[in-house]
């Protein structure tokens, strides 16, 4: 036979043997495979099994976990609340004690309004009375008249008895050029009081005020015709009226009856207008004593201006002293600077050459 044809079905044989070894190869591959499978699968569920074993430990690890921690919590929160309520009650308690304390002096605070309205009550029925009303209209002044001069009657007199016989309730004794101040204590009320009526028609009320105004002007008129003294009194006088809503009244509503006072020289004064006056008369008071002892106030002055002298001389003294134990002092710490270098240079055994 020819080689070549040898030699082609050499490498035939050759391919087939190839062949049935590799489908060999791939057989045994296939019964591995399947085995190695087998053995994986195996292998997976024994982890899958210990997987879910884990799993079910740690659960059930969590769950007492949580068990025991929502206990505690719980028993927290109980302990809490109760103390809560606890302090809440207390709270409660004590508030209503506080309230029961409040009731207790709200009741005191009705009782003491009875009383003050028994007190009023009472008041009014004292005002009522003219006589009464003039008592404590003069009370009233002299308090007023006390709280400004204290007890010094050189400046001011009670129930003061004049020239023409009538006596004044105060005078208070001005300086040269006001003269003696007569004061005289009026209480116009009950037409005042009827005027204060809220339910009183306005034409009633016109006629009430119109009688209001003849009982200030009867006062005016009194006290310009009996205290209103030539050379003895001032010109003028005052007429204290105790009660500032009567007098406030009149200054805002009865604008006549005003300028009537003025024309007569009898100023209408309250509580705090106759202190306002009074103020004033004591500044005048100040005023003419610092007037008459002018030549003893400048005498004074002079001797201090001495003083000032000789106060101003000893403390230049005091200065200079001051200044030339200052410059010691600082020649002092010089040379002492001096020593503690000296020293030191001693105990390091320094020395300069020239020194040596």
């Amino acid at each position: 036979m020819d080689v070549g044809i040898l030699l082609f079905l050499l490498c035939i044989l050759v391919i087939v043997l190839i062949a049935m070894v590799v489908l060999l190869l791939r057989k045994q591959n296939q019964r591995v495979d399947n085995k190695e499978n087998e053995r994986l699968q195996l292998q997976m569920t024994k982890q899958l099994l210990d997987f879910q074993s884990a799993i079910t430990q740690a659960l059930r690890s969590d769950m007492n976990v949580l068990n025991e921690n929502t206990n505690d919590k719980l028993f927290k929160m109980e302990h809490n609340v109760n103390k809560q309520l606890n302090m809440g009650f207390e709270s409660t308690s004590k508030v209503f004690q506080e309230v029961m304390r409040q009731i207790g002096k709200i009741d005191q605070t009705q009782e003491q309004l009875k009383l003050l309205s028994y007190d009023v009550s009472s008041l009014h029925s004292i005002l009522n009375d003219k006589k009464t009303r003039g008592i404590y209209g003069e009370i009233e002044l002299y308090g007023l008249l006390e709280n400004a001069f204290g007890l010094d009657y050189n400046r001011y007199a009670k129930q003061y008895r004049l020239s023409n016989g009538t006596i004044v309730d105060a005078v208070i004794y001005g300086n040269d050029a006001l003269g003696m101040i007569p004061i005289d204590s009026k209480f116009p009320l009950e037409n005042f009081n009827r005027l204060m009526e809220p339910e009183l028609p306005a034409v009633r009320k016109q006629v009430i005020q119109n009688e209001f105004k003849s009982d200030v002007k009867k006062h005016i008129n009194a006290i310009a015709d009996k205290y209103l003294i030539v050379n003895e009194t001032s010109e003028f006088a005052y007429m204290f009226i105790p009660a500032e809503a009567i007098f406030s009244y009149i200054n805002a509503n009865l604008s006549d009856v005003v300028e009537y006072s003025y024309q007569k020289k009898v100023y209408l004064v309250s509580p705090t207008t106759l202190m306002a006056y009074i103020t004033a008369i004591k500044a005048l008071y100040l005023g003419q004593q610092k007037n008459e002892r002018m030549q003893e106030i400048q005498e004074e002055l002079r001797k201090l201006a001495l003083e000032f002298d000789r106060f101003t001389k000893r403390y230049e003294t005091v200065q200079r002293d001051f200044e030339r134990s200052y410059q010691d002092m600082k020649d002092v710490m010089i040379t002492a600077n001096k020593i503690v270098t000296r020293f030191q240079k001693i105990e390091a055994v320094e020395f300069d050459e020239d020194e040596h």
